[in-house]
Order: structure tokens, then C-alpha cells, then sequence
């Protein structure tokens, strides 16, 4: 199956999960998986929270995407993963000042 985000309208999100700033996200949805491409504005965050019944893998692109992974810094750089297990709260912003593009994935699990 083929996946084209440039087939899928782009949402623009302000203060996601509660944050702040900008995001712009193209994302298919189905009753698995909410898998999402998406851009990241500089000096937009998202809000903590925690993934219940799922988990999150996100992918950068290009940028420079700094996670707080369950009270840690974490700064995850262009070809690098952040992963957030089941159970697990984290939140992320863009420190920088070019935008930071990612995919990422959260299934349904049960």
C-alpha cells in the first residue's frame, strides 16, 4: 500500500496537544494507525502527553527536533528516531529557527 501525503490535505494546527506555535500535518488515518507527516515550526511546541494503549515513533527529516521523553532532553537530529512506548509521556519542540520535518507513527494497539 502506498501512502502519498501530497494526495492528502494538509491540516494546519495551532498549539497541538495543547502547546503552542505551529504545525502542518498531512495524516492518514485508519482504524491501526494515525501515521502523519508533518512540519514544525521555529519556537513551536507540542503539549506533554502520555500514549495510553499506543506508542509513538517519530523520524526526522531534516532539522533538529528537541523530545522531553518522561522529564529527559532529548535532541534528535535529522536520520535519528524518537520512540515513546506505551505508557510513556513526552512532548517536543523546535529550538531552532528553520523548521523541522518529521514522520511519525502511532498505532492502535489491542
Amino acid at each position: 500500500m502506498i501512502i502519498d501525503f501530497e494526495k492528502i490535505a494538509e491540516e494546519h494546527i495551532e498549539g497541538f496537544k495543547g502547546g503552542e506555535g505551529k504545525l502542518d500535518t498531512r495524516s492518514y488515518v485508519d482504524d491501526k494507525a494515525r501515521i502523519m507527516y508533518s512540519t514544525l515550526r521555529p519556537g513551536a511546541r507540542s503539549g506533554e502527553h502520555e500514549h495510553k494503549g499506543s506508542f509513538e515513533v517519530m523520524y526526522v527529516v531534516s532539522g533538529e527536533l528537541t523530545v522531553h521523553y518522561d522529564g529527559v532532553e532529548e535532541v534528535i537530529k535529522m536520520g535519528q528516531v524518537h520512540y515513546c512506548p506505551d505508557g510513556h509521556k513526552h512532548w517536543f519542540e523546535n529550538k531552532t529557527d528553520h523548521d523541522v520535518i518529521y514522520y511519525a507513527i502511532v498505532p492502535t494497539l489491542g
